[in-house]
């Protein structure tokens, strides 16, 4: 008998990231923490936060950094729908950094006329995409 799969598919403003790809396990990045979802669970919609989401395929794995969102569970389905998601091997590495110490001297300099709220959001993002490059380099991906 065929072990059930999921299917996932992650969408963001701008492109389907992934369609309709069948897999074993996922993990969300959920609001409250980080979520794991087998085949046949229960529906569900959860909130996401900034953070690094992957799905497992038999032994391979692979890795997404996701900025907030919603993820729509169904029982043989998961529909990631995001702010932005990028593949971690399409993380450039100095180019996430750069942006984290951007954002980080930003908010360090704090300007009258600084958006703080604006500012802390886009050093999550900064920050989730170097972890992702960071991830990426330590594993090999």
């Amino acid at each position: 008998m065929e072990k059930k799969k999921l299917l996932l598919t992650i969408v963001t403003p701008e492109k389907t990231v992934l369609a309709d790809k069948p897999v074993d396990f996922v993990t969300i990045p959920a609001l409250e923490g980080e979520m794991g979802v087998l085949p046949g669970h229960a529906a569900f919609v959860v909130q996401m936060k900034e953070g690094l989401m992957h799905y497992k395929d038999g032994t391979h794995k692979e890795f997404f950094s996701v900025l907030s969102g919603f993820a729509e569970i169904y029982k043989d389905r998961v529909l990631v729908l995001a702010e932005a998601a990028e593949l971690a091997e399409e993380v450039n590495e100095e180019r996430a950094r750069q942006a984290y110490q951007k954002a980080k001297e930003t908010l360090a300099i704090r300007g009258a006329d600084l958006d703080l709220d604006e500012a802390q959001a886009s050093l999550r993002r900064a920050a989730v995409r170097l972890k992702a490059a960071e991830f990426k380099r330590k594993h090999s991906l």
